[in-house]
């Protein structure tokens, strides 16, 4: 099926909902669900839920607050931020395997007793026809929950939900994808407040040194170790000095004295 046609898909199903409130974190999945959703339904039929907390970096939260602004949108649709504590989540900070389900279940939890309480009958996130079918433990809440994907319904594939944003002028287009600061932690290994401080810190350094979309991952017995994920076209510089030096001064300022660096990119 051609992209046009997925397209006339995804607005059908979002018009056949009426009016909907859209889970976004300001990625290009939810950024294009959004798209289409105020395109076809308006700003007063559209609900904007966004999540806020330790797990988020500050600048995606940014980013997610001033979407309207960058993508001239006018009039906008009510913006909602719903602050959360997952720190006192006692099941999600012990880092069961099952993590991110029990993240994203009682996230979108939250979001749907919102979404009821504003009059809103259904709720949608960006997770596309890919994503049904990677293993993905949030899937799982999704289904749950009943949480509608309107752009996975339509078979939008993530290079389509890129190229199809590409045209309709969102800057999120080629923005690498994002994840939750605790997937930098490995299994069994407890989500603290200092680790997530520590892990942004060192990704905030990569992003404003150039490495956008990097990770760096905690080793699960030994702190002072980490691997870093770059993308494959950043390799060569990250590896190359003077930038590998001051990489190394600053991690050992952050007292990580062992970087592995994954050579396959992100």
């Amino acid at each position: 099926m051609k992209l046009h046609d997925k397209q006339k898909n995804a607005g059908r199903i979002l018009d056949q909902y009426g009016k909907v409130a859209i889970a976004f974190s300001g990625g290009a999945d939810s950024s294009l669900l959004l798209k289409l959703a105020l395109d076809i339904l308006g700003p007063d039929r559209v609900l904007v839920l966004t999540a806020r907390s330790c797990l988020v970096k500050p600048a995606d939260t940014r980013r997610a607050a001033d979407w309207f602004i960058r993508h001239a949108v006018s009039p906008t649709p009510v913006h909602e931020f719903v602050d959360l504590q997952p720190l006192l989540w006692d099941d999600f900070v012990r880092n069961p395997e099952h993590r991110c389900y029990l993240c994203k279940s009682r996230i979108y939890t939250i979001f749907c007793e919102i979404t009821r309480g504003r009059g809103f009958a259904v709720l949608a996130d960006g997770t596309n026809a890919d994503d049904m079918n990677s293993a993905r433990p949030g899937l799982r809440a999704i289904r749950e929950l009943g949480i509608e994907t309107p752009l996975a319904a339509a078979g939008l594939t993530k290079d389509e939900v890129r190229e199809l944003s590409r045209q309709l002028g969102l800057e999120t287009w080629n923005q690498p994808s994002a994840s939750c600061l605790a997937t930098r932690l490995p299994t069994g290994l407890p989500v603290t407040a200092d680790r997530l401080e520590r892990v942004a810190g060192m990704e905030k350094y990569l992003d404003d040194a150039g490495f956008s979309g990097c990770r760096v991952r905690l080793d699960k017995h030994d702190a002072a170790r980490v691997l870093i994920q770059v993308q494959r076209k950043d390799l060569p510089r990250i590896a190359a000095s003077p930038q590998r030096d001051y990489l190394i001064d600053f991690l050992n300022n952050m007292h990580i004295t062992s970087v592995a660096l994954d050579l396959r990119g992100r």
